[in-house]
């Protein structure tokens, strides 16, 4: 079984609840359709705050502190939700500095959710 996490944009919680995004898990469609058949567990799903906080997210003990539970918790696979960018080209600082850090821990990272 696979264990998936999903990271999105603290800023989205305005008009998003994560809907699309769980509906695409389930379904197994588009970002996630090349897991079609596969069991999956959903570990995390969970916001960046970077921007809010004007702060680096390598330097918040309460990142840093996540990123070693979803470790633990055994998660393989990053999605990136797409309120964050559709590529990883558009993705913010702070966001693009956690996606280093999963892929330091040895996190696979897909950019997108339910936008493909």
């Amino acid at each position: 079984m696979k264990k998936i996490a999903i990271l999105s944009c603290l800023n989205s919680n305005k008009v998003c609840a994560g809907c699309a995004c769980l509906s695409a898990f389930n379904q197994r469609i588009r970002s996630f359709a090349p897991y079609a058949g596969e069991e999956l567990e959903l570990t995390a799903f969970m916001r960046c705050s970077s921007c809010v906080k004007d702060a680096d997210p390598m330097e918040d003990p309460g990142f840093t502190e996540k990123l070693e539970r979803l470790v633990q918790e055994g998660t393989e696979i990053l999605h990136i939700g797409i309120c964050a960018g559709k590529t990883e080209a558009e993705g913010c600082p702070g966001m693009l500095k956690m996606v280093k850090a999963f892929r330091d821990k040895g996190v696979r990272v897909v950019w997108g959710t339910h936008g493909k």
